[in-house]
């Protein structure tokens, strides 16, 4: 039986794709999220995109925090930069390609001055960092990273330890594909094969995130049981578990048939997290990117050229909506807990990250990606974040039910 929240989503991704598209003359038209500043629906698959949803194309300098901007193919060229550069400048001073060339994935900053005083935490092996970290690590270079490290040979030795020596310069490597599932807080840097295909590499990625959400939605059932949350959410959490396993078998095939193979995530799980810290990370991963993969997913079940794709992606989108909906309702338990203060953080860190999603999806993925997967192109990429902002994000959440109330005063 779907939620109250499930059905007004799903009814209001509906409205959006009838808006935005008419069946004119027997072929789907899109009227407000027009294909016409586009050319990759009718190119070939890598002539001059972005792999990536979201991610920056190879020839397009990138603006970074603190000096000149650019694209480069090997880390051979982050070492050029790291001598050529001034002396600590504080923030990333050069952006490069590392070597993910088959997608736009991978994108690295260059720290001329060691590790900022902000990271909180480096696990062995392989010198990954917390999530948290990385959006502050790649901030400029890949808006919210899926992961980063420090790169081997650049502060990080083979047998993964952190050589770096203090102060001394280091390359951090960022990961940053989107995807429709929901981050989880310890995911560590994966490292991919290179795809034989665009859509392998981009389905290796989907695949790889959809399998982390798993631990996403294990851990939120957890911290949601163990705070007494209502057991209708706790069940869900364990629901939409089940569902980013199935995801992540389905998405893996999907990778596999194109010549791409999805590495198994390693996510290090944190300590219990105040209320105020859950809700934001509930309301940047599930009312935010959640909400707009859900309509991401129902937009490729409607346009992917691929038949196997748009049916893998129509059970997904139903899927991906409950979870969006799970988020919603998270999201009013948990600020009935909370004082106003708590609650202006949380609409400050919505905001912030509906700026920096659309940022992330202007750039067009390659054209086969566009075309075969049904993943919107840049332009209409910010056209359905601009209408989900206008009609989701900007209206006040609906009113919490009875039980909510009595729920969060009697726990």
């Amino acid at each position: 039986m779907r939620s109250r929240e499930e059905v007004r989503l799903r009814e209001l991704f509906q409205r959006l794709l009838l808006v935005t598209v008419a069946s004119s003359s027997g072929a789907g038209a899109v009227i407000a999220c027009s294909t016409a500043s586009s050319s990759t629906s009718s190119g070939d698959a890598g002539e001059g995109n972005d792999a990536s949803v979201g991610g920056h194309d190879a020839t397009t300098p990138t603006p970074d925090a603190g000096g000149d901007a650019g694209t480069m193919n090997d880390a051979a060229a982050a070492d050029s930069a790291v001598d050529a550069s001034p002396s600590c400048t504080p923030g990333p001073i050069f952006g490069y390609d590392a070597g993910d060339a088959a997608s736009g994935c991978a994108y690295a900053a260059v720290y001329p001055c060691g590790l900022p005083s902000f990271v909180t935490m480096l696990y062995p092996p392989a010198c990954y960092f917390a999530l948290r970290d990385c959006a502050q690590l790649c901030t400029g270079v890949a808006m919210n990273p899926t992961d980063c490290r420090v790169a081997e040979g650049h502060g990080c030795d083979s047998t993964g330890a952190f050589v770096a020596p203090d102060g001394g310069p280091i390359v951090i490597e960022c990961a940053k594909c989107s995807g429709v599932g929901r981050r989880p807080g310890g995911l560590a840097r994966a490292r991919f094969e290179r795809a034989t295909t665009a859509l392998g590499d981009f389905f290796a990625r989907v695949a790889h995130l959809e399998a982390a959400s798993v631990d996403a939605f294990v851990a939120l059932g957890d911290e949601l049981g163990e705070r007494g949350a209502p057991r209708d959410l706790v069940r869900m959490a364990a629901r939409c578990a089940r569902d980013e396993r199935r995801h992540a078998r389905v998405t893996s095939r999907l990778a596999r048939r194109f010549g791409g193979t999805a590495p198994a995530p390693h996510v290090v799980r944190m300590r219990q997290r105040s209320e105020t810290a859950m809700a934001i990370e509930n309301a940047i991963e599930g009312c935010v990117r959640e909400t707009f993969g859900a309509m991401v997913a129902t937009w490729q079940a409607a346009h992917a050229g691929d038949a196997e794709i748009a049916e893998v992606m129509a059970r997904i989108a139903i899927d991906e909506t409950r979870h969006a909906a799970m988020a919603w309702d998270v999201a009013r338990w948990l600020e009935l807990r909370l004082d106003a203060r708590a609650r202006a953080r949380i609409a400050a860190a919505k905001r912030a990250a509906i700026a920096e999603l659309r940022r992330e999806v202007a750039s067009t993925p390659d054209a086969s990606i566009v075309r075969e997967a049904g993943v919107p192109d840049g332009a209409q990429a910010t056209c359905l974040l601009d209408a989900l902002d206008a009609a989701l994000w900007a209206e006040p959440a609906p009113e919490a039910t009875t039980r909510q109330r009595a729920s969060a005063v009697t726990s």
